[in-house]
């Protein structure tokens, strides 16, 4: 699986458009679950550029035949959100608003997924973009905490929380590990927290992905060939098996 803030297909600085190298990317990595975070679904400005907008269908296209978007902000020229990319199907999903304040438009995009042949009859994938400040983050820590318990899984349901958790001074691990029982899969087989911003010279931990009731077998930044970055973030790869 894959997660990354793609920053709406721009690079850093906002000069470059970089969607089609973004989709390469990804597919490079053969992810069979993907977690978007920044995903334009419409955009006028960018129709009239000729650039790209309906970034999530543009993404998905045949190599992920099943996804699920979700508008975090709507402005009077579009909207971007959360995407989540699945080879496997999406047999239900939901958006979360998470947002605490009105500068930041968070949300929390629930999916349930069917992979054939996989022990657990159900998967749950969620994609989050969190808050700014630590104060905000503070309070959707509880709220997911909140909405995954008000789920009523199954103790062996495999779960995974990935997305731009802008975690930088690491407080998520209190929730998501102590008290949710989850395990940071990066963090699980480097005993650090990847760092993934800013892309040309990483120095902060802000994307994470959280899995529980699944075993961690790889996991790493996931760069492009020949170096460039694309986006603001840089991509964090895992792989899992299952854990029964």
């Amino acid at each position: 699986m894959l997660s990354y803030n793609i920053h709406k297909g721009f690079d850093w600085n906002n000069r470059n458009y970089f969607l089609r190298e973004i989709k390469e990317l990804i597919a490079a990595s053969e992810a069979d679950l993907v977690f978007l975070q920044e995903v334009i679904g419409e955009n006028k400005e960018y129709r009239e550029s000729g650039l790209i907008d309906s970034q999530f269908e543009f993404l998905a296209d045949s190599m992920w035949q099943h996804f699920a978007y979700a508008k975090n902000a709507v402005y009077d020229h579009g909207h971007h959100g959360n995407l989540i990319l699945s080879k496997y199907p999406i047999t239900g999903w939901e958006n979360m608003n998470v947002s605490t304040n009105r500068f930041e438009n968070r949300g929390l995009l629930i999916s349930q997924i069917e992979i054939p042949g996989f022990k657990s009859e159900k998967f749950y994938a969620v994609c989050a973009h969190l808050d700014l400040l630590q104060r905000g983050r503070s309070l959707q820590y509880q709220m997911i905490k909140g909405k995954l318990e008000s789920l009523n899984l199954a103790e062996d349901t495999p779960l995974i929380v990935a997305g731009d958790f802008n975690d930088w001074n690491k407080q998520a691990t209190r929730t998501f590990e102590e008290q949710l029982g989850m395990t940071e899969a990066y963090r699980n087989l480097n005993n650090r927290f990847a760092r993934t911003f800013p892309a040309g010279m990483p120095v902060l931990t802000l994307d994470r992905i959280y899995v529980k009731n699944l075993n961690v077998v790889e996991s790493r930044i996931w760069r492009s060939p020949t170096g460039q970055h694309f986006s603001d973030h840089l991509p964090l790869f895992c792989e899992v098996e299952s854990a029964n």
